[in-house]
Protein backbone atom coordinates (compact mmCIF):
# COMPACT_ATOMS: atom_id res chain seq x y z
CA UNK A 1 0.00 0.00 0.00
CA UNK A 2 2.57 2.23 -0.78
CA UNK A 3 3.12 4.77 -3.37
CA UNK A 4 0.17 7.06 -4.24
CA UNK A 5 -3.03 6.80 -2.37
CA UNK A 6 -6.79 8.21 -4.20
CA UNK A 7 -9.54 8.74 -2.66
CA UNK A 8 -11.95 7.14 -4.75
CA UNK A 9 -15.48 8.38 -3.97
CA UNK A 10 -15.74 10.56 -6.66
CA UNK A 11 -15.87 7.77 -8.88
CA UNK A 12 -19.39 6.13 -6.97
CA UNK A 13 -21.66 9.18 -7.65
CA UNK A 14 -23.46 10.57 -10.27
CA UNK A 15 -20.50 12.69 -11.56
CA UNK A 16 -20.24 16.36 -11.50
CA UNK A 17 -17.93 18.83 -12.92
CA UNK A 18 -15.33 18.57 -10.32
CA UNK A 19 -15.69 15.05 -10.20
CA UNK A 20 -15.00 14.98 -14.25
CA UNK A 21 -12.03 16.67 -13.27
CA UNK A 22 -10.62 14.31 -10.96
CA UNK A 23 -11.46 11.41 -13.43
CA UNK A 24 -8.95 13.36 -15.66
CA UNK A 25 -6.33 13.50 -13.21
CA UNK A 26 -6.56 10.17 -12.35
CA UNK A 27 -6.06 8.92 -15.46
CA UNK A 28 -2.79 11.51 -16.47
CA UNK A 29 -1.44 10.35 -13.56
CA UNK A 30 -2.23 6.23 -13.83
CA UNK A 31 -0.54 7.12 -17.61
CA UNK A 32 2.86 8.63 -15.76
CA UNK A 33 6.51 7.48 -15.70
CA UNK A 34 6.47 7.18 -11.82
CA UNK A 35 9.86 6.49 -11.58
CA UNK A 36 10.79 3.57 -8.32
CA UNK A 37 6.77 2.76 -7.94
CA UNK A 38 3.55 1.75 -8.96
CA UNK A 39 1.05 4.39 -9.63
CA UNK A 40 -1.40 3.79 -6.30
CA UNK A 41 -3.99 2.42 -4.85
CA UNK A 42 -7.58 4.56 -5.81
CA UNK A 43 -9.26 3.79 -2.34
CA UNK A 44 -13.29 3.20 -2.48
CA UNK A 45 -16.24 2.20 -0.20
CA UNK A 46 -16.72 -1.30 -0.11
CA UNK A 47 -19.22 -2.53 -2.81
CA UNK A 48 -19.12 0.38 -4.32
CA UNK A 49 -19.98 0.50 -8.26
CA UNK A 50 -18.52 2.82 -10.52
CA UNK A 51 -19.79 5.08 -12.70
CA UNK A 52 -17.16 4.62 -15.47
CA UNK A 53 -16.72 0.51 -14.94
CA UNK A 54 -18.34 0.21 -18.20
CA UNK A 55 -15.55 1.96 -20.00
CA UNK A 56 -13.70 -0.74 -22.82
CA UNK A 57 -10.89 1.74 -21.16
CA UNK A 58 -11.11 2.67 -18.18
CA UNK A 59 -9.79 5.91 -16.97
CA UNK A 60 -8.57 4.07 -13.83
CA UNK A 61 -6.26 1.91 -15.80
CA UNK A 62 -2.96 2.20 -14.35
CA UNK A 63 -4.04 1.92 -10.98
CA UNK A 64 -5.00 -0.55 -8.31
CA UNK A 65 -8.84 -0.64 -6.98
CA UNK A 66 -9.04 -1.63 -3.38
CA UNK A 67 -11.96 -1.43 -1.42
CA UNK A 68 -12.18 -0.23 2.54
CA UNK A 69 -14.78 -0.58 5.28
CA UNK A 70 -17.63 -2.40 5.99
CA UNK A 71 -20.46 -2.89 3.00
CA UNK A 72 -22.83 -0.20 2.34
CA UNK A 73 -20.92 2.67 4.39
CA UNK A 74 -19.90 5.64 1.80
CA UNK A 75 -20.09 9.48 1.67
CA UNK A 76 -18.36 11.85 3.98
CA UNK A 77 -18.98 9.31 6.95
CA UNK A 78 -16.56 6.75 5.01
CA UNK A 79 -13.89 9.32 3.95
CA UNK A 80 -13.71 10.81 7.54
CA UNK A 81 -14.29 7.12 9.14
CA UNK A 82 -12.44 4.79 6.94
CA UNK A 83 -10.43 6.46 4.11
CA UNK A 84 -7.96 8.19 6.25
CA UNK A 85 -6.68 4.51 7.89
CA UNK A 86 -7.22 2.19 4.58
CA UNK A 87 -4.90 4.66 2.76
CA UNK A 88 -1.53 3.08 4.04
CA UNK A 89 1.62 4.66 3.76
CA UNK A 90 1.45 6.46 0.69
CA UNK A 91 0.54 10.05 0.08
CA UNK A 92 -3.43 10.46 0.16
CA UNK A 93 -4.68 12.55 -3.13
CA UNK A 94 -8.50 13.90 -2.23
CA UNK A 95 -9.28 15.80 -6.13
CA UNK A 96 -13.07 16.72 -4.51
CA UNK A 97 -12.21 19.79 -2.01
CA UNK A 98 -13.15 17.67 1.06
CA UNK A 99 -10.71 15.50 2.66
CA UNK A 100 -10.28 13.36 5.70
CA UNK A 101 -9.43 15.34 9.03
CA UNK A 102 -7.48 12.62 10.65
CA UNK A 103 -4.22 12.56 8.04
CA UNK A 104 -1.81 14.52 7.13
CA UNK A 105 0.26 13.36 4.41
CA UNK A 106 -2.14 13.94 1.81
CA UNK A 107 -2.95 16.91 -1.08
CA UNK A 108 -6.41 18.41 -1.04
CA UNK A 109 -7.44 19.94 -4.05
CA UNK A 110 -9.97 22.52 -3.04
CA UNK A 111 -11.44 24.49 -6.54
CA UNK A 112 -13.37 27.54 -5.46
CA UNK A 113 -14.25 29.91 -2.82
CA UNK A 114 -17.79 29.95 -3.74
CA UNK A 115 -19.67 28.76 -0.61
CA UNK A 116 -18.15 31.76 0.71
CA UNK A 117 -18.69 34.52 -2.40
CA UNK A 118 -21.79 32.97 -3.80
CA UNK A 119 -23.66 31.20 -0.87
CA UNK A 120 -26.93 31.86 -2.47
CA UNK A 121 -25.99 28.99 -4.93
CA UNK A 122 -26.48 25.97 -2.79
CA UNK A 123 -28.43 24.77 0.37
CA UNK A 124 -27.57 25.86 3.83
CA UNK A 125 -26.54 21.97 4.95
CA UNK A 126 -23.95 22.42 1.82
CA UNK A 127 -22.87 25.89 2.63
CA UNK A 128 -22.25 24.90 6.44
CA UNK A 129 -20.91 21.47 6.05
CA UNK A 130 -18.10 23.09 3.23
CA UNK A 131 -17.29 26.11 5.56
CA UNK A 132 -16.59 23.88 8.22
CA UNK A 133 -14.96 21.02 6.56
CA UNK A 134 -12.79 22.90 3.58
CA UNK A 135 -10.57 25.12 6.14
CA UNK A 136 -9.75 22.18 8.55
CA UNK A 137 -8.74 20.02 5.84
CA UNK A 138 -6.77 22.62 4.37
CA UNK A 139 -4.68 23.23 7.21
CA UNK A 140 -4.34 19.72 8.18
CA UNK A 141 -3.12 18.49 4.85
CA UNK A 142 0.85 18.49 3.90
CA UNK A 143 -0.27 19.80 0.27
CA UNK A 144 -3.53 22.20 -1.28
CA UNK A 145 -4.11 22.35 -4.57
CA UNK A 146 -6.21 24.80 -6.28
CA UNK A 147 -7.43 25.31 -10.10
CA UNK A 148 -6.11 29.14 -10.73
CA UNK A 149 -4.35 32.36 -9.06
CA UNK A 150 -8.14 33.61 -8.67
CA UNK A 151 -9.01 30.24 -6.96
CA UNK A 152 -5.80 30.71 -4.34
CA UNK A 153 -6.38 34.50 -3.85
CA UNK A 154 -10.18 33.98 -3.02
CA UNK A 155 -9.12 31.28 -0.82
CA UNK A 156 -6.43 32.77 1.38
CA UNK A 157 -8.65 36.09 1.72
CA UNK A 158 -11.66 33.82 3.03
CA UNK A 159 -8.52 32.87 5.29
CA UNK A 160 -9.70 28.85 3.82
CA UNK A 161 -5.99 28.42 2.93
CA UNK A 162 -3.14 29.48 4.69
CA UNK A 163 -1.60 32.19 2.45
CA UNK A 164 0.80 31.19 0.44
CA UNK A 165 -0.12 27.00 0.93
CA UNK A 166 -1.56 26.39 -2.07
CA UNK A 167 -0.22 25.15 -5.37
CA UNK A 168 -2.22 26.64 -8.71
CA UNK A 169 -2.98 23.21 -11.11
CA UNK A 170 -4.85 24.42 -14.28
CA UNK A 171 -7.46 21.91 -15.31
CA UNK A 172 -6.69 20.21 -19.07
CA UNK A 173 -9.19 20.70 -21.96
CA UNK A 174 -7.47 18.22 -24.07
CA UNK A 175 -10.19 14.99 -23.17
CA UNK A 176 -12.38 16.98 -25.94
CA UNK A 177 -9.76 15.15 -28.56
CA UNK A 178 -10.75 11.76 -27.40
CA UNK A 179 -14.40 12.58 -28.50
CA UNK A 180 -15.80 11.88 -31.35
CA UNK A 181 -18.45 14.41 -32.11
CA UNK A 182 -22.10 13.21 -32.99
CA UNK A 183 -22.66 15.89 -35.55
CA UNK A 184 -26.91 14.39 -35.87
CA UNK A 185 -27.33 16.08 -32.90
CA UNK A 186 -27.63 19.70 -35.35
CA UNK A 187 -30.45 17.74 -37.16
CA UNK A 188 -32.41 16.57 -34.30
CA UNK A 189 -32.59 19.69 -33.09
CA UNK A 190 -33.54 21.67 -36.60
CA UNK A 191 -29.60 23.20 -36.44
CA UNK A 192 -27.54 23.89 -38.85
CA UNK A 193 -23.84 24.99 -38.51
CA UNK A 194 -23.15 28.52 -38.14
CA UNK A 195 -26.95 29.70 -37.33
CA UNK A 196 -26.46 29.79 -33.55
CA UNK A 197 -25.03 30.82 -30.23
CA UNK A 198 -24.61 28.14 -27.66
CA UNK A 199 -24.53 28.14 -23.92
CA UNK A 200 -24.19 25.39 -21.06
CA UNK A 201 -27.38 26.48 -19.01
CA UNK A 202 -28.00 26.10 -15.26
CA UNK A 203 -30.36 27.47 -12.79
CA UNK A 204 -27.21 28.24 -10.04
CA UNK A 205 -27.55 32.09 -9.58
CA UNK A 206 -23.87 32.57 -10.35
CA UNK A 207 -24.40 30.53 -14.07
CA UNK A 208 -25.98 33.85 -14.72
CA UNK A 209 -27.89 33.10 -17.43
CA UNK A 210 -30.47 35.55 -17.44
CA UNK A 211 -27.65 37.74 -18.47
CA UNK A 212 -27.39 36.21 -21.83
CA UNK A 213 -30.92 35.61 -22.48
CA UNK A 214 -31.86 39.24 -21.93
CA UNK A 215 -28.81 39.82 -24.37
CA UNK A 216 -30.59 37.64 -27.19
CA UNK A 217 -33.71 39.35 -26.78
CA UNK A 218 -31.93 42.45 -27.47
CA UNK A 219 -30.59 41.66 -30.68
CA UNK A 220 -33.89 41.12 -32.02
CA UNK A 221 -36.41 38.97 -34.23
CA UNK A 222 -33.78 38.33 -36.94
CA UNK A 223 -30.96 36.79 -35.14
CA UNK A 224 -29.77 33.58 -34.56
CA UNK A 225 -30.64 31.63 -31.92
CA UNK A 226 -29.22 31.00 -28.71
CA UNK A 227 -29.06 27.16 -28.08
CA UNK A 228 -29.29 26.11 -24.08
CA UNK A 229 -27.67 22.79 -22.91
CA UNK A 230 -27.51 21.61 -19.79
CA UNK A 231 -29.51 20.42 -16.56
CA UNK A 232 -33.25 21.19 -16.23
CA UNK A 233 -35.93 21.59 -19.30
CA UNK A 234 -37.27 24.59 -21.22
CA UNK A 235 -40.37 24.17 -18.38
CA UNK A 236 -38.43 24.46 -15.55
CA UNK A 237 -36.19 27.29 -17.20
CA UNK A 238 -39.21 28.78 -17.72
CA UNK A 239 -40.61 28.96 -14.47
CA UNK A 240 -37.67 31.08 -12.59
CA UNK A 241 -38.14 33.31 -15.31
CA UNK A 242 -35.66 31.78 -18.09
CA UNK A 243 -38.16 31.48 -21.16
CA UNK A 244 -37.11 32.13 -24.54
CA UNK A 245 -39.73 32.57 -26.82
CA UNK A 246 -39.37 30.59 -30.07
CA UNK A 247 -37.64 33.13 -32.68
CA UNK A 248 -35.14 33.28 -29.55
CA UNK A 249 -33.59 30.54 -28.60
CA UNK A 250 -34.77 26.57 -26.91
CA UNK A 251 -32.99 24.70 -24.47
CA UNK A 252 -32.18 21.58 -25.17
CA UNK A 253 -31.19 19.65 -22.19
CA UNK A 254 -29.17 17.59 -20.66
CA UNK A 255 -26.62 16.67 -23.74
CA UNK A 256 -23.41 13.74 -24.31
CA UNK A 257 -19.90 14.49 -24.29
CA UNK A 258 -20.11 13.88 -28.17
CA UNK A 259 -23.13 16.19 -28.65
CA UNK A 260 -21.42 18.76 -26.94
CA UNK A 261 -18.44 18.65 -28.93
CA UNK A 262 -20.74 18.81 -31.89
CA UNK A 263 -22.48 21.65 -30.55
CA UNK A 264 -19.27 23.56 -29.51
CA UNK A 265 -18.00 23.13 -33.74
CA UNK A 266 -21.17 23.70 -35.39
CA UNK A 267 -21.92 27.09 -32.78
CA UNK A 268 -21.47 30.76 -34.51
CA UNK A 269 -19.55 31.40 -30.14
CA UNK A 270 -19.84 29.76 -27.27
CA UNK A 271 -21.44 31.99 -24.56
CA UNK A 272 -20.10 31.60 -20.62
CA UNK A 273 -21.68 34.71 -18.77
CA UNK A 274 -21.02 33.30 -14.90
CA UNK A 275 -20.27 36.06 -12.08
CA UNK A 276 -17.90 33.87 -10.77
CA UNK A 277 -15.84 30.80 -11.70
CA UNK A 278 -12.98 29.32 -9.73
CA UNK A 279 -11.72 27.89 -13.14
CA UNK A 280 -13.95 28.14 -15.90
CA UNK A 281 -13.67 24.73 -17.59
CA UNK A 282 -16.52 24.86 -21.03
CA UNK A 283 -14.63 27.98 -22.82
CA UNK A 284 -11.64 25.94 -22.95
CA UNK A 285 -13.11 23.07 -23.95
CA UNK A 286 -15.44 25.30 -26.75
CA UNK A 287 -11.72 26.87 -27.72
CA UNK A 288 -9.83 23.36 -28.09
CA UNK A 289 -12.98 22.56 -30.33
CA UNK A 290 -12.72 25.45 -32.49
CA UNK A 291 -15.35 27.21 -31.19
CA UNK A 292 -14.93 31.25 -30.72
CA UNK A 293 -15.79 32.37 -27.04
CA UNK A 294 -17.59 35.35 -25.58
CA UNK A 295 -16.88 35.29 -21.46
CA UNK A 296 -17.36 36.87 -18.80
CA UNK A 297 -14.76 39.50 -17.01
CA UNK A 298 -16.06 37.71 -13.43
CA UNK A 299 -14.19 35.15 -11.46
CA UNK A 300 -11.21 33.32 -12.93
CA UNK A 301 -12.43 33.29 -16.39
CA UNK A 302 -9.87 36.43 -17.51
CA UNK A 303 -7.10 34.65 -16.23
CA UNK A 304 -7.88 31.58 -18.07
CA UNK A 305 -9.08 32.85 -21.37
CA UNK A 306 -6.37 35.66 -21.91
CA UNK A 307 -7.28 37.58 -24.90
CA UNK A 308 -8.69 34.98 -26.53
CA UNK A 309 -11.93 35.67 -26.11
CA UNK A 310 -14.36 38.69 -26.17
CA UNK A 311 -14.98 39.32 -22.49
CA UNK A 312 -17.44 41.35 -21.21
CA UNK A 313 -18.98 42.29 -17.97
CA UNK A 314 -21.56 39.87 -16.66
CA UNK A 315 -24.13 42.26 -15.40
CA UNK A 316 -24.42 43.79 -18.69
CA UNK A 317 -26.87 42.55 -20.94
CA UNK A 318 -26.49 45.77 -23.24
CA UNK A 319 -22.57 44.91 -23.78
CA UNK A 320 -23.46 41.27 -24.57
CA UNK A 321 -25.99 41.99 -27.40
CA UNK A 322 -23.27 44.13 -28.54
CA UNK A 323 -20.80 41.63 -28.68
CA UNK A 324 -22.74 39.02 -29.86
CA UNK A 325 -23.71 41.36 -32.76
CA UNK A 326 -20.01 42.15 -33.31
CA UNK A 327 -19.07 37.97 -34.24
CA UNK A 328 -21.87 37.04 -35.80
CA UNK A 329 -21.39 40.18 -38.69
CA UNK A 330 -17.59 39.52 -38.66
CA UNK A 331 -16.40 35.76 -39.99
CA UNK A 332 -12.50 37.80 -39.85
CA UNK A 333 -13.36 38.16 -36.18
CA UNK A 334 -14.63 34.65 -35.55
CA UNK A 335 -11.44 32.95 -37.51
CA UNK A 336 -8.88 35.02 -35.28
CA UNK A 337 -10.94 34.18 -31.99
CA UNK A 338 -10.66 30.47 -33.41
CA UNK A 339 -7.11 30.78 -33.71
CA UNK A 340 -6.28 31.93 -31.04
CA UNK A 341 -8.32 29.75 -28.82
CA UNK A 342 -7.19 26.87 -30.16
CA UNK A 343 -3.51 27.96 -29.07
CA UNK A 344 -4.87 29.05 -26.10
CA UNK A 345 -6.54 26.01 -24.95
CA UNK A 346 -3.28 24.25 -26.20
CA UNK A 347 -1.62 25.41 -23.11
CA UNK A 348 -3.69 23.63 -20.83
CA UNK A 349 -3.41 19.81 -20.41
CA UNK A 350 -4.19 16.99 -18.13
CA UNK A 351 -0.94 15.77 -18.91
CA UNK A 352 0.61 18.71 -17.42
CA UNK A 353 -1.64 19.00 -14.74
CA UNK A 354 -0.58 15.22 -13.63
CA UNK A 355 3.21 16.19 -13.43
CA UNK A 356 2.82 19.05 -11.63
CA UNK A 357 0.86 17.30 -8.91
CA UNK A 358 3.47 14.84 -8.91
CA UNK A 359 6.18 17.52 -8.70
CA UNK A 360 4.31 18.70 -6.04
CA UNK A 361 4.05 15.77 -4.18
CA UNK A 362 7.79 14.70 -4.87
CA UNK A 363 7.83 12.16 -6.67
CA UNK A 364 10.37 11.49 -8.81
CA UNK A 365 9.36 11.15 -12.64
CA UNK A 366 10.74 8.73 -15.18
Amino acid sequence: MSGIQLNGRFLTRAPTGVDRSASELMRAIGELDIAGDVVGDIVLPRGAKLWQEDEEKPMHRGWNLRQAGPAGLTGHLWEQAVLPFAAGRGTLLNFCSTAPLLRRDQAVMIHDAQVWDVPETFSAQFVAAYRALLPMAARISRHVLTVSEFSRRRLEHHRVVPEGKAVVVHNGADHMDRISADKDVLARHGLKPGSYFFALGSLARHKNLKTVIEARRKCGKDFPLLIVAGGGNARVFADTGLELAADEGRYIGRVTDAELKALYQGAIAFVFPSITEGFGLPPVEAMRCSCPVIATTGGAIPEICGDAAILVDPHSAGEWAQAMRRIAGSQDMRAKLISQGRARAGQFTWSEAARRIVNTLGLPLG
